[in-house]
């Protein structure tokens, strides 16, 4: 009865949707790309209490080199610290008098900058925004402060285990590619990284060629591109921007054992990277396999075999190669050599009934409309719009692909998912961390 319940309430999410939603769902966007290579997206919304400002620049942890892997945290806490115009202090006080929430992300494939105020203050945010993505002063104590709260997170995902099952998995698939390390970088390389090397790195990948910028809500498009002009128009482009070509994988197994009161097994596959014309099937796929509580792996693990607390995959969105990936959390004390087998052999069968087609018709419906379903949930706010515009045109995709999701997801036949399981999942690679108490 909850399985249905559940279903229920995610298909009568996806009908309703407010009026701003339902209006960004029908376009209006206004793109244009400057002089200088600025991709500029506005997405006006009159009625909207809030202006939110996304820039994207496309340079993300897998362009950095095993000898500074990390370096992209440290900036996404420094480049906010002052400006060649403004010192910390003088920043900080703007920063509060403009009520904007300014933030920072560093990803694998881009960095985020983004900015929420109130529409009055929208001009004077943008200009600080665009001070501190063109004259960081990547202040000292902020490097300092950024360096030791990465190394702290280094530490904290190197004790945690599903955090090490994962990263150790990542490894055998992209091993020799730039994803091939920890997401958050070595300790030795973020402990090693100088002002000077950080401020060699902005300056090379902060050029006009890799901003996307994206504004929505209450702003007047004209006035939004002759400010663009007048704060970004002077932005040199670097040398022309290419995106590597897709990646090689590879496969193979890994027991580690480290501290602790649960054990993790992983199964991997290298998957479509999100540019590919397969990224929706393997969505659809991805869901079906572990997505929701009516998954393969959920409905076989907990409610068949009373097994595993944390039971699902994942499919996250990448340029140039993805993966997909199935997990299980064990007590340690129920994590036997033979119950281990028994996992790893249970989770690929849950991949083979993808291959082999041996799932349903009703399984790929709903599948689809929990898909469409959670794409609207991320549209609710004037701030969720501005990045999803942002960011699917800054991972390839182009914004136009955010209005289409549903049709892409729609789109979707059983013979696409099936011809994804037997064009990927052919090899694969299974990771084992075994906790001990």
């Amino acid at each position: 009865m909850m399985k249905k319940v559940f279903i229920i309430a995610v298909i009568f999410a996806t009908l309703i949707i407010s009026p701003a939603i339902a209006k960004y769902e029908t376009g209006g966007v206004i793109k244009n790309i400057m002089s200088n290579g600025i991709t500029l997206l506005i997405y006006p919304e009159p009625d909207a209490n809030v202006v939110a400002i996304e820039v994207f620049v496309r340079v993300g942890a897998k362009d950095e080199a095993a000898s500074i892997a990390g370096i992209g945290h440290l900036l996404s806490g420094s480049i906010l610290s002052g400006t060649e115009g403004r010192a910390p202090s003088k920043l900080s006080k703007l920063l509060a008098e403009v009520g904007g929430n300014f933030t920072a992300v560093w990803q694998w494939n881009y960095m985020e900058i983004r900015a929420i105020t109130i529409p009055s203050m929208w001009d004077e945010t943008y200009s600080l925004l665009a001070d501190s993505i063109k004259q960081s002063i990547l202040d000292q104590r902020a490097i300092d402060y950024s360096r030791e709260t990465v190394s702290k997170q280094v530490i904290q995902q190197e004790t945690d285990l599903y955090n090490s099952a994962y990263t150790a998995l990542r490894r055998i698939i992209y091993k020799g590619t730039p994803y091939d390390r920890p997401y958050l970088g070595e300790l030795s390389a973020v402990k090693g990284i100088t002002q000077t090397r950080l401020k060699e790195f902005y300056t090379k990948n902060f050029t006009a060629d890799r901003i996307v910028i994206s504004i929505a809500g209450n702003v007047d498009p004209l006035q939004v591109q002759n400010r663009t002009e007048i704060r970004f128009g002077n932005m040199k482009p670097g040398r022309r921007y290419s995106e590597q070509k897709e990646l090689k994988s590879s496969f193979g197994d890994a027991f580690i054992e480290k501290s602790g009161a649960s054990t993790y097994v992983l199964m991997g596959f290298p998957a479509p990277a999100v540019e590919s014309p397969e990224y929706p099937a393997m969505c659809v796929a991805n869901v079906i396999l572990g997505g929701y509580k009516s998954s393969l792996l959920f409905s076989k693990f907990r409610d068949e075999m009373g097994l595993g607390y944390e039971v699902g995959s994942v499919y996250p969105p990448l340029n140039n190669m993805g993966h997909i990936a199935a997990y299980i959390g064990l007590d340690t004390n129920r994590a036997d050599d033979e119950t281990i087998e028994l996992v790893k052999k249970t989770m690929a069968e849950q991949f083979d009934i993808i291959k082999n087609g041996s799932f349903k018709e009703e399984d790929v419906e709903r599948a689809k409309r929990f898909l469409i379903g959670s794409h609207a949930l991320k549209h609710e706010r004037t701030s969720d719009r501005a990045f999803n515009l942002g960011w699917h045109e800054v991972i390839g995709l182009g914004y136009q692909f955010d209005f289409l999701y549903d049709d892409k997801i729609n789109a979707v036949k059983f013979e696409d998912i099936k011809n994804a399981g037997v064009k990927y999942f052919t090899n694969p690679s299974f990771v084992v961390v075994k906790g001990k108490n």
